[in-house]
Parts: structure tokens; C-alpha cells; sequence
């Protein structure tokens, strides 16, 4: 059983459930009271309002007990009437009790399943990344932050640090094959809704969920490996309003300021605004990230049945990507830390505006139903020079030529597309039931799911002078001329319709998941005029879970899985299969100390069959999709994750990968790039007192494979990182000031390559100072 709280007044003891960080308000004259409100870090929301006696006061151990429950303790809140007879009602003015949850315990979590399901009763491996972490760690970029779970690895990846290419289980979470091989663009979740190439901004993010394994039945078309799902920071109901300043090293320095809070007496209109600016430079030779990001937020909440929320969200992001340093032989090239070869005379750019509209209604006790709208567009410019060791044949000079040695490496402007433009739409809905047939409890699920998306924009291809990799000459590359390029138009569309349905029974403490969707899809990747490719599928989820125990379980699920859409092939315009998977899984979860310590111990192996490859021909785009094989990965995942003691935190994680490509003319046997067998990581808070914390942690790699042939590896490495927290009192005010350094022995490491190419090789940060001060009002 579950512990609670109890709250007692004259008119008898109230039940709450157990909360781990909340406020209590004694509201005003119209409705004296006590509101208990619970911040979580997934969300906000008012669970008991208790009137209050004649006149009323909360005793000194109220408020003690109360500060205790922060800390995940029950308490005993009693409110005592001094009402005398014959004496005038007295209101209390208002006074909020405030308290930040610090443990790394994970909040609940809706997106593995789309209904309220706890953990240990959902037959999948769910991981969460909260607030504390990312604060604790002062992690500026999502990959920063998803470090932290197991097996969760990186390829090269495009569009600068907010944008990171990730891998689960082996895949990348956008397919390097379906679409040619210079394809590959960050795709990830925003509050459950799937978008691609559009920047994470931290500051604006309240935890990052990771879904192992296939989510196509819930989700639509997406990568086998799992989904990252960004949750972004909720409308309070009370009064909140911060600053925070992190300055570090190399021109680093991000400024966040959010206010929110109810905009009505009765705090049925709640609204949020935050806006934030990130800049950094790098080690790497002109290497620079810039975001600037606004976001407002406005709901209406006139009872605990309805809610609506609109969501204005813009960010305008700058970079320029680091390509890395090229392979020589089997290692990357032995070469000065700040060295790399794009020295495009432009930044980059996209400036993306979305809008996001959700709804909930409980129709009644049995049936609620959710909406989601979201509409996105960005405008996007992508001016990188691309340094690459084979010579296409479009040189205009003899220092534009290369042997194809890897030194000199030939540069390119290659398909940069000057004036893009993003667009996305999707609309879903959900309609959750929950019932009993006889002594089977139930929790339906039906949706409905739109999608569309669209890139466009012409890309350009021009071949720029060579360079030597000992003594590059950089910094006077020539500006862009379209008129010496070769223009290419490519028709990039991707769209389904769909339905599904999922039912989970509870059979006392077992429970089974069942669910079916099916799509009708529409996708290209072609020149104009091509016609796209349209199919249907079906995928079927099964999964069970046994709670053999209150605080333990064993599950196993299968699941289908329909992945990225091959288009056509570039030459015959005949239709490919789509890129489908299917994982089979078994785990273990358990929650230890009352819930505030989690571990899940995960065994998979997941097949992804029909992948795209590409073979060389003599035109642009220079290749031809097909469809020619099939990869598998085996794995073992341990992830843990809450509070140890009081004062200690911990989150940890350790993963053992197995990949292999079982078919494929050329590459059968070979191992999946940029996929470690062994991955691990370790980061634990301790609190010194009420004001002053330490934390540390490492995070280590094995070797991988950089790319598709195995022709070279990127060594192993682990990093070492520290914090310091010093938290304090400012006026009337909560301060706070911290202290971390990144890579603590100046480790010089390799977090991903390129997996077709042998001159992308992105290198680690090296040793980083960095100071953060918040205020919270």
C-alpha cells in the first residue's frame, strides 16, 4: 500500500495521496481554506481544497511535517480551530509554502502507452531524464542530458548541438538509408508530437522521456531503436517567476528568465511566458552555436474535468557544424583539438515558429477524451562546406582536386540549400476508457492520427579549393555562387493517416496490453513529378506484466514496427518496400524505499528488415536507394535511477549491445556504426546540508565502429564531471549558485562519425568551466 497524508480539522481527516513536493495556500476572503497543490516534474495540479474553521492557523508542525513531505515522508497536517463563541470570523491572509523536489525519482509518465499506466504495471522499458538531473549536470544540450540513459549512443548529425543525431538500440532515430546517405537530420518527440530538425531548448524542458523499442503502434512511422519524447515545462497555478545566468568557458553563456502563474482570482486562466538566448563558441576552429527562443503558454482550467492549453513557441537558431577530423588508417587523424575544415563564410540557420493546442475533457466517470494540434514552420538556411576525400569531378581549378588518399581532403558546398522551408502538421485524438466486465478491468484506448510534413527549397552543389590537413590555409573561403553550382530539386513529402486502438487488462496483478494500428501512408524523396510511394500497414503490440510483488514485476511484449518509407529507387522510379522491425522483450522493474528508487533490467533483440542502401552512379544525386538487407541488435540494459538515503541522489546506467548486419551484398557481418558493446554511466548528488550539495559522475563508451565497412574505430574513452551547489536566501527571494566542470581530466574523446563517410569524425568538448546563478521569486 501506497503511503499518505493525513490532514485533520474539526470536521474530520482528509486522505492525499502521497506528493513529493507541493504548496499549501491559504486562499483568500471569497474561499478561506487550504489548497494543496502538488508540483511534480511532469506537471502541476491542485489536488484537495479543505475549508477552514471560523478562524484557523497552521500550527509550527504543520509546516515542518510538510517541508519533511518534500522529502518523500508522510505527514500529519492538522489545522486547529481557536473559534470562540460569540467572537467575529477572522480570514487569514494568504501564505504559500513552497518546496523543489531534488531527488532524481522519476515522474509518471503517459507516453509509453498514451493512458495513465504506472511503470511497473506498462510491459516496456520507460526511462526519464527530470528536471533535477539536468539542472544537477547544467545540461545545455539534449545530448548532455541523454547520456544518462542506457543505451542510448550518437552518430555525426547535422544542424549544430541542439540538434543531436541519436541512436536506441543500436538504430539511429532517423534513417541514414531510406533516404540517401548524406541524410540524417535530429528527429525526436515535443510533448508527443514528432518533428525533425527543429532545435531543443533546454531551458525550456521539464524532463526527456526515453521509450525503448518500437512506438510506431501509438506513434506512426518511426526508427525501431525507440522514441525521445522532450516534455516541456508546465503553467504553474501559483505565482512563480526566475532568472537564471550560466556564463563558462569559450564564450559560453545562457540567460533563461519564465514567469507563470494564475491570471484570475479563481485560477481558472493560468498563463506562462519564458525566453532565453544561448550562446557558445568552441575549441573546434570556427565552430559556433547561437538559439534564441521565446515561448508563451495560455490555459483555460475552469474545473478538474477541462482543460485547454495554446502554445506559441518560436526559436531562431545559428550555427556553424563541426565536421570532425578525417580517418588516417584505422583511428581518426592525430590532429590539433581545435582543428576542423568548415569555414563556410555563412552560419546556418533556422527560425521556427509553431503553434500547439491542447484539450482535455472527462466526458464522464468511464470516458475522457484528448486533442492535440500542432502546427509548425521554419525557415531554414544550411550553408555548411562539407570536406570530403573523394573528388566528384566538379573542380573549376587544379587546388580543387584530391586524390581520395584523405589528404588533401576536397571541400564542397555540398546540396547546401540557401532557402529552405520546414512545414509540419498533425492532429491527433484520443478517446480513454476505463471499466470493468465482471471482475477484468479495462482501459481502452482509441485514436485517430494525421500527419504531413514538407521540406523544400533548391540545393546546390560547387566544389571549393582542397586543403592540406597538417597546414590547412582556412579562412578565405570564397562566398556561395549559385551561378557555378549545380541546382538540384528534390520533392520531399511524408504523410499518414491513421487508426488504432489498445486495451490493457488488469486481472488482479496481472496485466495485459493489447493494441493494433493501422496506416495509410504516403512518402517521397525523388526529383519532381515523381509519383510517391503509398502503402498500408498493420502493426500489431502485445506485452504482459506480472506484479508478483507491490514494488516488483516482470514483463515481455512483442511489437511490429513500420519504419522510415524508401520511396523510389532514384533510377527505375519503381516503388521499394518500406523499412519495417519487430523486438522481442523481456524485463524486470522494481521501485525500492517507498517508490523513490526505480530500476528496470531490460533483454531484447530487435530486427530491422528491408533497409535502404545506396549504390554509386555517375549523375546526381550521385547515388540510388534500394532496398537490400536487414540488421539485428541484442542487448542487455540496466537503468537506475531516485534516492539512495536523504541525502544521497543517484542515477545510473549500463548497457551491452550486440549488433550485426545479417544481410547486405557488401556489408553482411560487419557491426552497426558508432554502436559501443559496452556503455555505462554513473552520476550521484550528495547533499551536505540544507544549503551546500556535491555532485560527480562518469560516463564511459567502449570502442565502435565509425562507419558501414568497419574500416576504422573510434576508441573508448570515459569522462569525469563535478558540481558544487551552494543554495541561499536573496531578499525575500531563493538563490542559488553552481558551480560544474565538464570533462574534469581534460579527456580528449570521439562522440560519434558519420557512418558513410571517413572524414566526419565529431570530437568531445574538452575540459569546461562553467557558473550557474538562479533566482527564483
Amino acid at each position: 500500500m501506497s503511503l499518505k497524508k493525513f490532514l485533520r480539522s474539526p470536521r474530520g481527516q482528509f486522505r492525499l495521496p502521497l506528493i513529493r513536493s507541493f504548496r499549501i495556500v491559504a486562499t483568500g476572503p471569497k474561499s478561506p481554506g487550504l489548497r494543496f497543490a502538488e508540483d511534480s516534474c511532469s506537471n502541476q495540479r491542485e489536488l484537495k481544497e479543505i475549508p477552514l474553521m471560523k478562524r484557523s492557523v497552521l500550527n509550527p508542525l504543520t509546516t515542518a511535517l510538510c517541508m519533511a513531505g518534500i522529502a518523500g515522508l508522510p505527514a500529519i497536517a492538522q489545522a486547529q480551530s481557536d473559534a470562540v463563541a460569540g467572537q467575529p470570523v477572522q480570514t487569514l491572509p494568504a501564505v504559500t509554502i513552497t518546496g523543489d523536489r531534488e531527488g532524481y525519482q522519476p515522474s509518471s509518465s503517459t507516453t509509453a502507452t498514451r493512458t495513465d499506466t504506472p511503470s511497473l504495471q506498462t510491459p516496456q522499458n520507460i526511462q526519464i531524464v527530470p528536471q533535477a538531473v539536468i539542472r544537477d549536470q547544467n545540461a545545455l544540450t539534449p545530448s548532455e542530458a541523454l547520456r544518462n540513459v542506457a543505451g542510448v549512443q550518437f552518430d555525426f548529425g547535422f544542424n549544430g548541438s541542439m540538434q543531436p543525431l541519436i541512436i536506441l538500440r543500436g538504430f539511429p532515430s532517423a534513417s541514414m538509408t531510406a533516404m540517401g546517405p548524406m541524410s540524417g537530420m535530429s528527429t525526436y518527440y515535443l510533448d508527443g508530437s514528432k518533428v525533425t530538425g527543429v532545435p531543443i531548448n533546454m531551458a525550456n524542458v521539464q524532463s526527456v522521456e526515453v521509450i525503448k523499442g518500437p512506438s510506431s503502434v501509438l506513434y506512426g512511422r518511426a526508427e525501431p531503436g525507440g522514441l525521445v519524447n522532450v516534455v516541456t515545462k508546465p503553467i504553474s497555478s501559483v505565482p512563480e517567476f526566475s532568472v537564471e545566468q550560466t556564463v563558462g568557458q569559450r564564450g559560453l553563456s545562457r540567460t533563461a528568465i519564465e514567469a507563470s502563474g494564475a491570471l484570475n482570482e479563481d485560477r481558472t486562466v493560468r498563463g506562462r511566458v519564458a525566453a532565453s538566448y544561448h550562446t557558445s563558441n568552441s575549441i573546434r576552429d570556427f565552430v559556433t552555436d547561437r538559439l534564441g527562443a521565446f515561448n508563451g503558454s495560455l490555459a483555460w482550467v475552469p474545473d478538474a474535468r477541462t482543460s485547454v492549453t495554446a502554445t506559441l513557441d518560436y526559436t531562431d537558431q545559428r550555427y556553424r557544424t563541426d565536421y570532425g577530423v578525417p580517418a588516417v588508417g584505422s583511428r581518426p587523424a592525430d590532429l590539433p583539438w581545435s582543428q576542423q575544415f568548415n569555414d563556410s563564410p555563412y552560419l546556418s540557420s533556422a527560425k521556427t515558429a509553431s503553434f500547439k493546442l491542447d484539450v482535455s475533457h472527462q466526458l464522464n466517470d468511464t470516458w475522457q477524451i484528448k486533442a492535440k494540434f500542432l502546427s509548425l514552420r521554419s525557415d531554414t538556411s544550411e550553408m555548411d562546406i562539407s570536406p570530403y576525400r573523394v573528388d566528384l569531378g566538379a573542380a573549376m581549378a587544379p587546388d580543387q582536386a584530391c586524390p581520395g588518399t584523405g589528404n588533401p581532403l576536397c571541400r564542397y558546398y555540398f546540396y547546401v540549400r540557401p532557402n529552405g522551408r520546414y512545414q509540419l502538421d498533425q492532429f491527433n485524438t484520443d478517446l480513454i476508457g476505463k471499466f470493468q466486465t465482471g471482475d477484468i478491468g479495462h482501459t481502452v484506448l482509441l485514436g485517430l492520427d494525421t500527419y504531413t510534413s514538407k521540406k523544400s527549397g533548391t540545393t546546390y552543389f560547387q566544389q571549393i579549393s582542397a586543403v592540406d590537413i597538417y597546414n590547412p590555409q582556412l579562412g578565405g573561403t570564397p562566398a556561395f555562387d549559385a551561378a557555378m553550382s549545380m541546382p538540384t530539386e528534390i520533392d520531399d513529402r511524408n504523410r499518414w493517416t491513421s487508426l488504432y486502438v489498445q486495451d490493457q487488462l488488469a486481472l488482479g496483478n496481472v496485466f495485459l496490453t493489447g493494441a493494433l494500428r493501422h496506416d495509410r501512408t504516403s512518402a517521397i524523396y525523388a526529383p519532381p513529378g515523381t509519383e510517391p510511394n503509398k502503402q498500408s500497414f498493420t502493426t500489431p503490440r502485445l506485452g504482459a506484466v506480472w506484479q508478483f510483488a507491490p514494488n516488483q514485476a516482470i514483463y515481455v511484449q512483442y511489437q511490429d514496427a513500420v519504419s522510415a518509407n524508401n520511396g523510389r529507387d532514384t533510377v527505375t522510379r519503381a516503388p521499394l518496400a518500406a523499412e519495417r522491425a519487430k523486438q522481442f522483450e523481456i524485463g524486470h522493474k522494481i521501485e525500492l524505499f517507498g517508490g523513490k528508487l526505480s530500476s528496470t533490467v531490460a533483454l531484447y533483440e530487435l530486427t530491422k528488415r528491408n533497409r535502404g542502401g545506396s549504390v554509386p552512379i555517375a549523375v546526381a544525386p550521385f547515388y540510388d536507394t534500394v532496398t537490400i538487407g536487414k540488421a539485428r541488435s541484442r542487448g542487455v540494459e540496466w537503468d537506475v535511477s531516485g534516492q539512495l538515503t536523504k541525502r544521497l541522489s543517484l542515477i545510473a546506467s549500463y548497457a551491452y549491445t550486440a549488433t550485426e548486419v545479417t544481410e547486405d551484398p557488401t556489408y553482411q557481418g560487419k557491426t552497426l556504426a558508432n554502436v559501443a558493446r559496452h556503455t555505462a554511466s554513473m552520476w550521484a548528488r550528495y547533499a551536505l546540508d540544507s544549503q551546500w550539495a556535491a555532485a560527480g559522475g562518469i560516463f564511459a563508451q567502449g570502442q565502435r565502429q565509425g562507419d558501414v565497412g568497419n574500416t576504422f574505430q573510434l576508441p573508448g574513452y570515459a569522462r569525469v564531471d563535478a558540481m558544487l551547489a551552494y543554495k541561499f536566501g536573496l531578499a525575500s527571494s531563493k538563490a542559488s549558485l553552481q558551480f560544474n566542470i565538464d570533462n574534469v581530466f581534460n579527456k580528449k574523446y570521439y562522440t560519434g562519425s558519420h557512418q558513410f563517410v571517413q572524414d566526419w569524425i565529431k570530437l568531445g568538448d574538452p575540459r569546461t568551466a562553467k557558473v550557474t546563478l538562479r533566482v527564483d521569486y
